[in-house]
C-alpha cells in the first residue's frame, strides 16, 4: 500500500469528504448495489457545487464501488466472486514478486520501523479497530516498499478495489482476522532472516483467505480458477 487512506493529494478537501462519507454509505449498506450516485442531490445534500462531487465520484470508481452508466449516470456497483477471484488472483501474483525484489533491498532501518509497527498492534489485544487497520497496511507498506513505487501502487490498488467485501467479510467473520494478524510476526521474522519461500507462502496465506472466505459469502458455490492458477503458477505450499 502505498499510502495510508484513499485521499489523494491533488484532491479536493471538500472532494475527500464526499467521497469518504459516501463510501462509507456504501459500505454500511445504505447506498446499495444498482442506486444512483445523483451529482445533483449529493450536491444538495452535501452543500457543495457539483465539481468536488465529481471528483468524489470518480475516486469511487477508482476504487471500483461505482460505475458509469448510459448518459453518464453513476452508480454503484454489484460485487461480483468472479470480480473477487480475479483481482485477488492479480494480487497474489504481484505481491509474490514484490515480495522476492523487496527482500533483496530492505534495509534493517526498515525493519526496524516495521517492528515498531508490529508491537503497536500488539497492544491492541486483537481488537479489529480503525487504528489497527491502519497500522496493518502500514506494517506491510513498509514491507512492500523496496519493491518500488510501482508495485506499491498496485497492491493499493487491489486492496481497495476488495475493501468492500473485506468489510462484509468483517461484519461476520471477525475471527478470520485473528488468524491474520498472528502471521505478522512471522512475516516479519521471515523479512528479517531473509527467507523468501517462507514471506510469500505467509502473504499469500493471507490473501488467499480473506478471498476465498469473501467469495464464499458472495457465492458459495464459485471456484475462484483465478486464485487457483495463481497458487499454481507460483508453486507456493501453503
Amino acid at each position: 500500500m502505498t499510502k495510508i487512506g484513499r485521499a489523494r493529494p491533488e484532491a479536493d478537501l471538500e472532494a475527500v469528504r464526499i467521497y469518504d462519507a459516501l463510501r462509507r454509505r456504501i459500505f454500511q449498506g445504505h447506498i446499495r448495489p444498482g442506486d444512483e450516485l445523483n451529482q445533483v442531490h449529493i450536491s444538495q445534500e452535501y452543500g457543495v457545487s457539483r465539481t468536488p462531487v465529481r471528483e468524489a465520484l470518480r475516486m469511487l470508481q477508482a476504487d471500483g464501488l461505482a460505475e458509469a452508466r448510459f448518459k453518464y449516470r453513476m452508480t454503484v456497483t454489484q460485487v461480483t466472486a468472479a470480480e473477487v477471484d480475479q483481482i485477488y488472483g492479480l494480487w497474489i501474483a504481484s505481491q509474490a514478486v514484490a515480495t522476492q525484489i523487496a527482500l533483496s533491498r530492505i534495509t534493517p532501518a526498515d525493519l526496524a520501523a516495521c517492528r515498531k509497527v508490529l508491537e503497536k498492534m500488539s497492544r491492541l489485544n486483537g481488537e479489529l479497530s480503525t487504528q489497527w487497520r491502519s497500522l496493518h497496511l502500514e506494517f506491510h507498506y513498509i514491507l512492500n516498499r523496496p519493491a518500488g513505487e510501482v508495485f506499491c501502487e498496485k497492491m493499493e490498488e487491489y486492496w481497495h478495489r476488495t475493501e468492500r467485501a473485506r468489510f462484509s467479510l468483517e461484519q461476520t467473520s471477525p475471527s478470520l482476522f485473528g488468524d491474520d494478524r498472528g502471521d505478522h510476526s512471522g512475516l516479519l521474522h521471515a523479512y528479517e532472516t531473509q527467507n523468501m519461500k517462507e514471506a510469500q507462502r505467509i502473504n499469500t496465506l493471507q490473501l488467499v483467505r480473506s478471498a476465498t472466505a469473501s467469495i464464499s459469502i458472495i457465492d458459495p458455490g464459485y471456484t475462484p480458477v483465478c486464485i487457483q492458477n495463481a497458487l499454481e503458477a507460483l508453486r507456493i505450499r501453503l
